[in-house]
């Protein structure tokens, strides 16, 4: 399979239909959450702090790729920050087009006004120490999700999904017909189809007993908009 699939392409699917195209795998934790306002898609360059040390981030930015997402796993420490303006300058210079962080980040507001996506578990005064420790090129752990240098990384206002490089076009192709079936699926809701009974979920009159049934079995199961597997 060949596709022509542009980045700008996967921030139009957006996170959710990519997971949904992808079986609901490759989402970061909900912990990590857009700072800045503005969505990304890029490929992961990873880096692991040490709690509370941007010490491998600066060596990491001596190194990385243009176009990259800094994927940081900074030990989910929320009382820290590993991430500030200085950072962002020292990236946005190095052609990184945003930063998602397993950690703590400072400075949003100067942040925001450069435009630099950010998505963080949290906000902290309080800075890094700039010791030693951590890598970067290899692969981390971030937001509970295994994520490699070179895979691709997605966020906007949902969330922050990885996709793993090697089965981007599968995705892509899937998320495609995903949206297409969505689009679908509104029209007849407009036309006055429930969703109850799109999903198979019509609700029938009381059982034996009195009690309300709901079976799925009431006609052919509905598959989803977005898996194609019953839901």
């Amino acid at each position: 399979m060949s596709l022509s699939i542009d980045f700008e392409d996967w921030l139009a699917f957006g996170t959710s239909v990519i997971s949904d195209s992808n079986g609901r795998q490759g989402v970061l934790s909900s912990r990590i959450r857009p700072q800045t306002g503005t969505s990304l898609v890029g490929r992961a360059y990873c880096v692991r702090v040490v709690v509370g040390d941007s010490a491998s981030l600066h060596q990491a930015l001596e190194v990385v790729p243009s176009g990259s997402v800094l994927v940081v796993d900074a030990g989910g420490f929320a009382d820290r920050a590993v991430w500030g303006e200085v950072l962002t300058a020292a990236a946005q210079h190095r052609g990184v087009v945003g930063a998602v962080i397993d950690g703590a980040i400072r400075d949003v507001a100067a942040i925001r006004r450069r435009g630099f996506p950010v998505y963080s578990i949290s906000i902290s005064a309080a800075g890094p120490h700039k010791a030693s420790g951590g890598e970067w090129g290899a692969g981390v752990s971030c937001g509970g999700v295994s994520v490699n240098t070179g895979d691709l990384i997605v966020a906007d206002e949902d969330g922050v999904v990885v996709v793993p490089w090697e089965s981007r076009e599968v995705i892509a192709a899937a998320a495609r017909a995903n949206m297409r079936r969505e689009e679908k699926l509104i029209a007849q809701i407009r036309a006055g189809l429930s969703t109850a009974e799109y999903f198979g979920l019509t609700r029938q009159g009381p059982d034996k007993d009195g009690r309300a049934t709901t079976v799925s079995e009431a006609g052919p199961k509905a598959t989803s908009p977005h898996s194609g597997e019953t839901t």
